[in-house]
Formats: structure tokens, C-alpha cells, sequence
């Protein structure tokens, strides 16, 4: 008796999980280099600042230099704690990657030991927070909402206290408040700092890339939007995903990431580059499964490509996966570009 043979959806199903496993690896070292050359470009901002600042000659107001800043964050206090332009560079330069997993830069060097997890979420907070300060109270809420006053107020100095000495521990002055004030009831980060974030790189961008597509400048714009791309490492504070507060913010800047991968999409179908249409769609799928537009696309970059049963493949696949998270099936735009390709004509 012969071997019962394997059926189509065995097969499809070993395509898919060869698909997937050189998605992973291809995704992975993508990941990595983009990690690599957006921490080369944060350095390179912070370095060509130092120089600039080198070359002054007179004293000026911190107000002068926020509006000459090359990224632009959120408005700073009006109250300055420290004005003078040398006290801002005795400062190292502070970077704060919020996108993905949550790291800290000082002058260029990693924080890689945390002594509390606290004091990194206090840092978090304090930088996710408009002007980069938040009352004591807000903060003993936010941290510790189920403490008493008293306790949750002990708590928080012991805690900014181990920040301090955290940030300070062989990158800055001797002075631990160097990095994290307190005034009139709010806690702050200094706004002597040297301060870069990714989220404000991110958005920077992303605004900078809408305008110009306003103006026309498409081409323009998907290099601002290819910039913020490699800079979104991954969501928002992805390794606090149990603290109510971030949650908002990680849906907001996740929702704007995925609308611009879908401009990346369709201007790179128009350019007719369909491995990058593909790498970006691939980045869509792994935030949401469940994007039919993000098939649909897939599906005609491999027909273009002449790949007729991977495309078929990727059909197949939506078809599973909308089933199986959503109990419905492909609408009629996806099913008929199926049975183009089943025709055999190119979509």
C-alpha cells in the first residue's frame, strides 16, 4: 500500500511556517542594524551640540536656545533653574530611548544596572510628562496608588533618591541633584540638561514628513518618514505594559506608526521597489494581524515579483488569520485579487 500523501493544506502550511521563520531572522537583523544606526545619529546630534556650544563666547538664556534646538521637545518651565551657558555644558548630553525597550544614555555611555525599578519608572514618568515635571503628589499616585500618603511620600524621596545617584554614577558632577529637581512641589528633570528622546525624534519627524507631503514634496516626505521608521524600535515603554499611564501613548504612537508604514507601502508600490513594500507590510502584520490592506499589498508584490504561490501563500494565510482572531473572511477586494492570481494573471 502506498504512502497516503500530503494534502494541500499540509503543504501550504509548511510554506508558511518557512515563510515565518525567515521572516523572523530577516526582521531581527533588520531590527538590529536600524537599532545601530539610530544610536550612531543621536550620538552624532549630541556631539555636533557640544561643538556648537564650545564656540560661544557670551552667556545666553536657555529660552534663546530651546528655540534654536535641533529637535524641538516640549515647552520647558518658564522658571529656569540655571541660565547660564556653561552650567548647561557642564551637563553631558542625556539620552532616553522610550521606543521599545526603555534605555538611558549619558555622555554616550549606557545606564546598564538599575538598582531600583522604581527609580527607572520615575524617570520614565518624569519624561513622558509635559515640561518634564510632575507634581509629588501625581507621582505618589502614579507609582504607588495603593500606599499610604505618608508611606507612598517616604517612598518617593528614597526613590528620587536612587535616581539621582543612578544618573550621576560616574558621568556627571558630585552634586546628585545635578539630574533631577525638586521645586515648588513638582519633581523635574533639569532643564539645564542636554536632552534627547526618541519619541519627540519620532514625532519630530513624522510631522516634518506631513508638512511636506502637504507642500508636494512626496519624495521629501518619505525620507522624513523613513527616518522616524528606523527610530521606532518597538512600542511604547513595551516593558511597562502593566502600567495603566503608558498605555494611552502606546496606542497613539502606535496608531501613527502603522499610518505611515502604509504611506512608506504605497509609495514604494509607486516606485516600483515591491522588497521594501514587502519588508514594511511584513512591519504592519507584526503590529496587527489583522490588516487586510497589508495582505492585499503583499499579494501584488509578489505576483509583480513573479511569485505567484507566494502570493498565494499570503492569501491564504489572511484568510486563516481573520478567521481564527476575527470569525469573518477576506472581503471581496482581497478574494477577487485571489482569484486573479489562481487565474494566473498578474495583480
Amino acid at each position: 500500500m502506498l504512502p497516503e500523501q500530503p494534502n494541500r493544506y499540509q503543504t501550504a502550511m509548511q510554506l508558511l511556517r518557512l515563510i515565518e521563520v525567515d521572516y523572523g531572522r530577516a526582521r531581527k537583523e533588520l531590527q538590529d542594524v536600524s537599532r545601530h544606526f539610530a544610536e550612531i545619529e543621536a550620538s552624532a546630534v549630541s556631539q555636533l551640540r557640544t561643538a556648537l556650544d564650545a564656540l560661544e563666547n557670551t552667556s545666553i538664556s536657555h529660552d534663546s536656545r530651546d528655540s534654536a534646538q535641533v529637535f524641538p521637545g516640549p515647552a520647558l518651565r518658564q522658571e529656569k533653574t540655571i541660565t547660564h551657558a556653561a552650567a548647561h555644558r557642564s551637563m553631558p548630553a542625556l539620552q532616553i530611548y522610550c521606543l521599545g525597550r526603555f534605555r538611558v544614555r549619558i555622555g554616550g555611555q549606557s545606564i546598564e544596572h538599575w538598582c531600583s525599578a522604581k527609580a527607572k519608572s520615575l524617570l520614565k514618568y518624569l519624561v513622558s510628562q509635559q515640561a518634564r515635571t510632575a507634581p509629588k503628589d501625581i507621582l505618589m499616585e502614579a507609582l504607588w496608588p495603593d500606599r499610604e500618603p505618608s508611606l507612598a511620600n517616604n517612598n518617593l524621596k528614597a526613590t528620587v533618591r536612587l535616581l539621582r545617584e543612578t544618573l550621576n554614577f560616574d558621568h556627571g558632577s558630585s552634586d546628585h541633584s545635578t539630574w533631577i529637581l525638586f521645586q515648588g512641589g513638582n519633581y523635574m528633570i533639569n532643564s539645564a540638561a542636554d536632552l534627547w528622546v526618541d519619541v519627540e525624534e519620532f514625532q519630530y519627524r513624522l510631522q516634518a514628513g506631513r508638512q511636506l507631503e502637504n507642500e508636494g514634496k512626496v519624495a521629501e516626505a518619505m525620507a522624513e518618514y523613513k527616518a522616524a521608521e528606523v527610530i521606532y524600535q518597538g512600542d511604547y515603554l513595551e516593558d511597562s505594559l502593566y502600567e495603566e499611564w503608558t498605555s494611552l501613548q502606546r496606542e497613539v504612537l502606535k496608531d501613527e506608526y502603522l499610518g505611515m508604514l502604509g504611506k512608506l507601502c504605497d509609495y514604494s508600490i509607486r516606485e516600483v521597489v515591491y522588497e521594501a513594500c514587502a519588508v514594511y507590510c511584513k512591519k504592519i502584520l507584526s503590529k496587527d494581524i489583522c490588516s487586510e490592506d497589508a495582505y492585499r499589498r503583499l499579494m501584488c508584490c509578489h505576483s509583480r515579483l513573479g511569485q505567484r504561490n507566494r502570493a498565494i501563500n499570503w492569501y491564504r494565510l489572511c484568510e486563516k488569520t481573520l478567521k481564527a482572531e476575527l470569525g469573518v473572511s477576506p472581503d471581496q477586494r482581497t478574494v477577487a485579487l485571489y482569484q486573479k492570481l489562481l487565474k494566473g494573471e498578474c495583480i
